[in-house]
């Protein structure tokens, strides 16, 4: 699965795959095992064959950094459903949208079929903890928001775990707009309670609970995590719609566990 994408190569687009595909290169080996037959010059064979080396070793390794580094994004849904029961999905909530002003007040996880949450001034830098013990993250925008956020938030120089974007995976299969709008095209519908809660209202949360208002910590808590088994559901359901036969829990069952936050 992983291996049958050739984009990442130097000089390779859709065309030219298609082509190596049409001439029998179905995968990364093929290349290897009848490296004469590639349609490609000799200096440029030689440069295609180290990356597609390069690539296999990874694979093999289980090397994701590697992976999730040299595959383009928009073949990233690859990874995603290699690892999809591996993988940790996550979300955060700050009290605005620059880490040099701002800073977050709850992470919500869901790793190995549970879900973890982490709240400002209790217990947010055990969230690396977790991280320590992931094979890969999955986050809705991670790439541009929530993984740097953290990185400064936490001064660190890199999450030190491979991560992909979800977000670019829907776009290049065709969803466009935030994970709520993608939610209500894969029909889903998020708990009464929480409803109509956005980021901003999610800041307006934070303030209250820092005034006292334990309720608006709870739904604050409770939005976040909704946010990272709303992630989770999206992305199992467009695999089965890739033809990836995941079983998943149902929403009701999932938003179950946000009852005991």
């Amino acid at each position: 699965m992983i291996d049958q994408t050739f984009l990442h190569c130097p000089g390779v687009g859709p065309k030219t795959e298609n082509r190596l595909k049409t001439l029998g290169f179905l995968c990364w080996q093929d290349c290897l095992d009848r490296p004469e037959e590639l349609p490609f010059s000799d200096s440029r064979k030689e440069q295609f064959l180290a990356v597609i080396q390069a690539s296999l070793t990874a694979l093999q390794k289980q090397d994701l950094a590697y992976l999730t580094t040299c595959l383009p994004p928009r073949e990233h849904w690859r990874i995603l459903a290699q690892h999809f029961s591996e993988a940790t999905f996550f979300d955060i909530e700050t009290t605005g949208l620059s880490s040099y002003d701002s800073f977050t007040t709850v992470i919500s996880a869901y790793h190995q079929q549970k879900l973890y949450t982490f709240v400002y001034e209790e217990n947010l830098a055990d969230f690396l903890q977790l991280v320590d013990q992931s094979k890969l993250l999955v986050a809705f925008n991670g790439n541009s928001f929530d993984i740097p956020f953290l990185e400064n938030s936490f001064n660190i120089p890199a999450i030190g775990c491979p991560h992909i974007d979800l977000r670019w995976i829907f776009y290049h299969q065709g969803y466009r707009g935030g994970l709520k709008v993608i939610e209500k095209q894969l029909g889903l519908h998020r708990p009464a309670a929480i409803h109509h809660v956005d980021g901003h209202e999610a800041v307006l949360l934070f303030e209250r609970w820092q005034r006292g208002d334990s309720g608006a910590r709870l739904k604050l808590i409770r939005y976040c995590q909704t946010d990272v088994l709303t992630t989770y559901l999206t992305a199992g359901l467009l695999l089965q719609k890739m033809g990836f036969n995941y079983p998943l829990p149902t929403a009701e069952d999932l938003f179950a566990l946000t009852d005991n936050s």
